[in-house]
Parts: structure tokens; sequence; C-alpha cells
């Protein structure tokens, strides 16, 4: 295999590291597009264990609803919410 091959088998993996801070802005976001908002506020917090139960928990309105989306208590959001997501 030529060098210029391996170079391009090597340009078609990324690799990534993202701290829990990016993690959270990355799901937010998404979310945030997937729901229709273009701008936007939200609180969001990952809560639980890699592996066992790891979740997000997070509110999200425009940006007139940020004390509404602000005074929302995720930890009363994480004991009455059922999962929204579609993976079991």
């Amino acid at each position: 295999m030529s060098e210029m091959q391996n170079n391009e088998e090597r340009d078609c993996v990324k690799y990534f590291k993202y701290s829990q801070d990016d993690i959270i802005e990355i799901l937010t976001e998404y979310i945030a597009k997937e729901h229709g908002y273009g701008t936007f506020y939200s609180k969001a917090e990952l809560k639980g264990s890699v592996g066992k139960d790891l979740r997000l928990l997070m509110a999200v309105g425009t940006l007139d609803e940020d004390e509404r989306v602000e005074n929302v208590d995720l930890e009363q959001l994480d004991k009455n919410m059922d999962f929204n997501g579609s993976h079991k």
C-alpha cells in the first residue's frame, strides 16, 4: 500500500474527546434545533453513571422564556418525568 493511500485512510477516521460542558452544549444545540428553536435559552445537566443510568436533563425555551427555563428544578424533572428519547 502506498503512503498516499495510508494518508487517505487515516483522513477518513476522526478522533474526538469532549468535556462534560462540550457534551451538554452539543446536545442542547442539537435538541433545540430539532424542536424548531433558532435562538434559545436552556438549562441542562448530565446525571448518573456511564453504562448504567446516564441521562440528560434539559429545559429549553425562547430567549423571552429565560427566567421560566432558569427556574426549572432539574432534580424534580428527573424524579417526575419519563424518558422521551427513542432509544431504550
